[in-house]
């Protein structure tokens, strides 16, 4: 199992190597009053990030509801 985790990891390595090489055409992104000039591949990474921390973030509050239900209430 150990060795399968290296071999994952470095085959995911590669992948993004060469996904990061093939994407480097500059684009042009607009948000709100602003123009941003950036690699595609980049976009695509701060993208993924923000939505990995959304999902992060909904998934402790979930565990905190939940934490917060189970104990008993005090009066």
């Amino acid at each position: 199992m150990h060795k399968l985790h290296h071999y994952l990891m470095i085959a995911l390595t590669i992948f993004a190597a060469i996904f990061i090489l093939q994407n480097m055409q500059i684009v042009e992104v607009d948000i709100l009053f602003w123009q941003i000039n950036m690699p595609s591949a980049l976009l695509i990474a701060v993208v993924l990030a923000i939505g990995v921390l959304f999902g992060l973030l909904l998934r402790f509050g979930k565990h905190k509801e939940k934490a917060a239900a189970k104990e008993p209430e005090r009066d």
